[in-house]
């Protein structure tokens, strides 16, 4: 039996792209083939993913997959595909790319390839299957370069901490913060870094046993030790103060007393006891004598701002 094309047709036909037939018609499933050929038929209006689900009779989330499986391939463009940064709320979505999706964007795409095979490198091992497909979601569909990406894989590596979490979790607080260059994914990790010393210096400082700290525990940690230059002594000094008032440890408290210093210019213990023993006047124009460590005036000082 043979087939030939009715030409009468030709005049109302609409292009298709030959990588469709010549690399992806064995691996496109036939409902992706026909989202493709509804998305190419009206290419001078907006491609709709629930037109084409209720044509299709499929649902809005079968039709938008199957279009996302068209990006993967090059053959559509996905307008948000790039984070925009610096705040906006970042979440990896769990439909993550297929088994099948990652070896063929291996098989056409030299820089996934690179990806994939230096990740194993890093990693020091195979990657499971979960991973490959977060990095090859994380350069498709999330616009990370793959310089980005294998600085992060490089980071968790150091930090042992080469796992699906982790790398999930850096690349969204990434993605937020708008690291988009190898330039600022360094800055990043030196940022960490630096925060993760500084948590060493003010752990020791107050006798806390060796832990990973919080977020916000690394954060004063960075203010007090790498902006604000505050030394050891200076640390346990604010700490006594807080623990004589609180009984306990509070790291925005011994922030409040930290600043004060800071602001004074003390940049020594020394300094703080002769500085709060100075005479100051109060509202009635009657000097009052406030030692450094007199704890309740330094109290009612902190609560009065």
């Amino acid at each position: 039996m043979e087939f030939s094309l009715n030409f009468k047709t030709i005049s109302s036909s609409f292009p298709l792209p030959c990588d469709v037939a010549d690399k992806y018609i064995k691996l496109a499933s036939g409902e992706q083939l026909k989202v493709l050929i509804l998305a190419m038929r009206d290419l001078s209006e907006k491609i709709d993913p629930q037109s084409i689900a209720d044509k299709l009779s499929i649902s809005k989330t079968d039709a938008e997959d199957a279009l996302l499986f068209w990006v993967r391939c090059g053959i559509l463009e996905r307008e948000d595909s790039v984070p925009e940064s610096t705040g906006k709320k970042v979440v990896i979505s769990s439909e993550l790319p297929t088994r099948t999706d990652v070896i063929m964007r291996g098989m056409e795409d030299d820089r996934v390839r690179l990806l994939l095979r230096e990740a194993q490198l890093k990693f020091g091992r195979n990657l499971k299957n979960n991973e490959s497909r977060l990095l090859v979601s994380l350069y498709d569909d999330y616009g990370m370069d793959v310089s980005v990406i294998l600085l992060l894989l490089q980071h968790a590596a150091a930090e042992k901490k080469a796992n699906l979490s982790y790398v999930k979790t850096t690349a969204v607080k990434w993605l937020k913060d708008g690291v988009q260059t190898v330039r600022d994914a360094e800055e990043e990790i030196s940022r960490q870094v630096r925060g993760k010393l500084a948590f060493g210096v003010v752990r020791r400082a107050f006798g806390i046993e060796q832990r990973i700290p919080s977020e916000k525990e690394n954060e004063f940690s960075n203010l007090w030790v790498n902006e604000w230059g505050m030394s050891p002594e200076m640390l346990k000094a604010a700490y006594d103060v807080c623990i004589d008032q609180k009984a306990k440890i509070s790291f925005p408290y011994i922030g409040k007393v930290l600043e004060k210093w800071h602001t004074a210019g003390y940049k020594t213990v020394e300094e703080v006891k002769n500085g709060e023993k100075k005479p100051s006047v109060n509202k009635k124009g009657k000097s009052n004598d406030f030692a450094g460590f007199d704890l309740d005036a330094f109290e009612a000082k902190l609560n009065s701002d």
